[in-house]
């Protein structure tokens, strides 16, 4: 699959039970040690081989414990995975194959640090996001409805977002500016042991990748 020519450009978001801004951004340990996650990624324009897949999504519900991103040997992820159901049979599987990490690019980097994967469910994926980054969103089915308001204060400039450019931790690769937001939704239902988390911090990152970076 790594020969496969593909290319994904989208955005992403998390909400995740780490205090604000959650420490993962900077590549520092989870708050407390450990972190319960939900991932969203909503792609724009996308194609593997001759096959598009813009329009589509995919989300990961999850679990980690110490640092991912330093070599801890202690360190365990576990996720699942849902994938739109509008997508063929062809499209959900070329999908799988580039977030499981098979097709490389920065999906295979980021998938090597997946202990176990719990799952992988195709269910109806509703994506918002304002296009000034007031607010992102997303539901899969009755299963998840996870969001976030973008992050302000009273010293804040309001016309502008509140960011970080060249984040030691980034899901989404190098290169890239996070957006901070406050939870405003964080239910999240995944693989049977899951377990409910309250919502701590939020960031949106676009994402740009092929196989080659």
């Amino acid at each position: 699959m790594t020969g496969t020519n593909w290319h994904l450009k989208g955005e992403w978001f998390d909400v995740c039970s780490c205090s604000m801004p959650c420490p993962c951004t900077f590549a520092q340990a989870p708050t407390d040690g450990a972190c319960l996650f939900t991932l969203v990624w909503q792609i724009h324009e996308g194609h593997f081989g001759d096959l598009r897949l813009d329009g589509l999504g995919v989300v990961a519900v999850g679990e980690f414990a110490g640092n991912m991103w330093v070599d801890d040997p202690d360190a365990t992820m576990a996720a699942m995975f849902y994938i739109d159901a509008k997508g063929t049979a062809a499209q959900r599987d070329a999908l799988e194959q580039i977030f499981r990490g098979n097709a490389g690019g920065w999906p295979g980097k980021f998938g090597s640090l997946i202990s176990e994967v719990r799952g992988v469910e195709y269910a109806p994926i509703r994506f918002d996001a304002a296009a000034d980054l007031a607010h992102w969103g997303a539901t899969v089915s009755d299963k998840v409805d996870v969001g976030a308001k973008a992050l302000t204060g009273p010293t804040a400039d309001p016309t502008r977002r509140v960011q970080l450019i060249n984040a030691p931790g980034s899901e989404v690769g190098p290169g890239q500016v996070a957006t901070w937001g406050v939870v405003s939704a964080d239910h999240a239902e995944g693989f049977d042991f899951s377990r409910e988390y309250r919502g701590g911090s939020s960031k949106h990152f676009p994402f740009d990748w092929r196989p080659d970076a």
